[in-house]
């Protein structure tokens, strides 16, 4: 019996051109709360950038990993784990930046974000994203605070300057010019673990969707995992099912599919 269930947030719950939750999602999440299933956020985003997009259309969940994990809150905001980048890592994140200036990077901490610098990459991403810019902010804040989430506007062939420097993060690409880097321990599949030891949930009473690389441990910690039909082709392998598009509204079809809605 399904009794909690995560969900990705960009790809998933809300779509890429659609830019917010649709109508149809948002009575599902409130009938799935009625029927006492407990709905958790699972997302790369942190909590602020939710606020400023406005993209959940104040949807209410019981819970909320953060920022690939690194941030996991109660529905009040009291937080069970909070675990920044090691200031180690981020020196050395500092000094490639200071060696290629014209490459930007997003900062995320807990409760503020910010970019180092504005250009036409930066640009063309935040589009994407249907997210405002951030304010930019001196290089010596990458040392100064604690960021929980280190994003270089990167290729490929470009991304091995940081990797290289930042051996204690892991990292998970999201778009062709944009990796995440976080702390090595952590990403999404140990943030639901820790939510479902929090709240009593077992592996088989709990249901995720995802449609990207970085919600495959997500995926992998629930006992029933839904892959999005836009999802990564790595993704739909490795899930036990794969639901229409987040346009089609593939999480109400999942939802039906496996009785949990009428």
């Amino acid at each position: 019996m399904i009794k909690a269930i995560f969900f990705d947030v960009d790809g998933t719950l809300v779509s890429f051109r659609q830019k917010f939750l649709s109508d149809r999602t948002m009575a599902d999440l409130s009938a799935l709360r009625a029927r006492g299933i407990w709905i958790f956020l699972s997302t790369g985003r942190a909590l602020q950038d939710l606020e400023r997009t406005g993209m959940l259309r104040g949807a209410e969940f019981d819970g909320y990993v953060t920022i690939n994990g690194q941030f996991c809150c109660d529905r009040d905001g009291t937080p069970y784990r909070d675990r920044p980048i090691d200031l180690s890592d981020m020196r050395g994140a500092y000094q490639v930046l200071r060696e290629h200036p014209s490459i930007p990077a997003l900062l995320e901490g807990n409760g503020q974000s910010w970019l180092t610098q504005i250009n036409d990459r930066v640009r063309e991403i935040y589009e994407f994203l249907h997210t405002e810019l951030y304010p930019v902010c001196p290089l010596e804040e990458l040392l100064g605070g604690r960021v929980y989430q280190f994003v270089p506007f990167v290729t490929p062939g470009e991304e091995g300057m940081f990797l290289e420097v930042m051996p204690g993060c892991t990292h998970t690409r999201w778009h062709p010019k944009g990796i995440d880097l976080l702390p090595r321990d952590g990403g999404k599949g140990v943030g639901v673990r820790l939510t479902m030891e929090r709240y009593g949930f077992a592996p088989e009473e709990v249901m995720a969707f995802g449609d990207g690389d970085n919600d495959m441990p997500m995926l992998e910690a629930a006992g029933l995992s839904v892959a999005m039909g836009n999802g990564d082709q790595a993704v739909k392998d490795m899930a036990d099912y794969v639901t229409g598009t987040v346009e089609e509204d593939g999480v109400s079809q999942a939802l039906r599919h496996f009785g949990l809605l009428p």
